[in-house]
């Protein structure tokens, strides 16, 4: 009965310790220093921003969307967390939970013109009055990049 107290906290901890990895949290990305893995180029906007958590903890980080989608679609790296930033408030958002519009309207570092949203809803709100052609995460993943490129008018879905 005297080690009960020691068991319950050791539980705990192991429980605690499982549930607290650095992979929930976005790393830091440091503008105009930090470059896009897929491309090369300074990673000047972070609202355009991704960034894959590698399963060891790595980040790789991507100045456009487009750009993280051609690498996941090319590489198939196993991560543990993907960030995108919702293009309405801002803030990272996992992109396996996002719906995605492509827009040649929408401005992107690499003129991919994807904007990733919160959810399915908002997406297709912001579609209504702008226009473009919704995805989902797989649906994305399926897509031709190369033909978002530009004008977008070559794209078929």
């Amino acid at each position: 009965m005297r080690y009960r107290p020691i068991l319950l906290m050791a539980v705990l901890t192991l429980l605690l310790s499982a549930c607290s990895t650095s992979a929930s949290e976005p790393a830091e990305i440091k503008l105009n220093e930090d470059s896009c893995t897929a491309c090369n180029m300074g990673i000047a906007d972070l609202e355009s921003a991704a960034q894959l958590i590698l399963k060891s903890g790595e980040p790789v980080l991507f100045d456009d969307i487009g750009c993280m989608t051609q690498y996941l679609q090319t590489e198939k790296p196993e991560y543990e967390a993907a960030f995108v930033h919702d293009y309405l408030s801002r803030e990272w958002i996992l992109f396996d939970d996002a719906a995605f519009i492509q827009n040649s309207n929408i401005d992107s570092p690499m003129s991919y013109g994807i904007a990733a949203f919160e959810s399915l809803k908002k997406a297709e709100e912001y579609r209504k009055t702008h226009g473009g052609t919704v995805y989902s995460k797989d649906e994305l993943l399926e897509a031709d990049m190369k033909s978002f490129k530009g004008d977008g008018k070559n794209h078929s879905h």
